[in-house]
């Protein structure tokens, strides 16, 4: 709530009191007042005018207390309508990420697996007394693995730059490079072989 609203809504508040301590002192001292002369009637009518003065004093101040309730509920409702507005774009927000966060883990899963063959492949090699059999499968295998991962990797970077996530983003246009250095290493070794 705003400090104007919470200093109106005080402010009648305040101003109810006082004018409320003010007419219980007037029907208090009218009802203990002596009505056995001509001056205590005149006070008396004076004390009723002024209490009759100060209830109409209370509609008001009671009518500019509700209405200022009134603008306090329509502000905190207005708040709410808004805090509920943001939790539904964080909750979407939050299944985007999530998303983009699954296609991420298979990126990484899928990689490992790749790191995984060249590993196996690598051992093969080692317990054959160096013979390198099915290196050109392999070599296939782990560069069309490589390809995919890294297109894999691209369409990540687009779809976390459109949904606006930048660092995943970065991260997956970064995994994306390291996939076609990956890529490139290998076909030199290919050559070479």
């Amino acid at each position: 709530m705003t400090r104007e609203i919470a200093s109106g809504l005080a402010a009648a508040a305040e101003a109810l009191e006082v004018e409320l301590r003010r007419y219980e002192e007037l029907a208090t001292s009218l009802q203990g007042a002596k009505l056995v002369s001509e001056k205590d009637l005149r006070r008396a009518a004076q004390a009723l005018n002024a209490l009759r003065t100060s209830d109409g004093r209370l509609g008001e101040l009671v009518q500019a207390l509700v209405a200022a309730i009134g603008a306090a509920r329509d502000r905190q409702q207005a708040l709410a309508d808004t805090v509920r507005a943001r939790a539904e774009r964080i909750r979407e927000r939050s299944e985007t990420l999530s998303a983009l966060l699954v296609r991420w883990e298979a990126l990484g899963r899928d990689a490992g697996e790749v790191n995984r063959l060249v590993q196996q492949s690598a051992a093969r090699g080692e317990g054959n007394g160096g013979e390198k059999p099915e290196v050109a499968d392999t070599v296939t295998e782990v560069d069309a693995r490589l390809a995919r991962l890294a297109t894999d990797a691209d369409e990540l970077v687009r779809a976390a730059e459109t949904a606006e996530f930048a660092d995943l983003a970065r991260r997956a246009e970064s995994l994306r490079g390291q996939l076609e250095s990956a890529r490139k290493q290998l076909r030199r070794l290919e050559r070479k072989g």
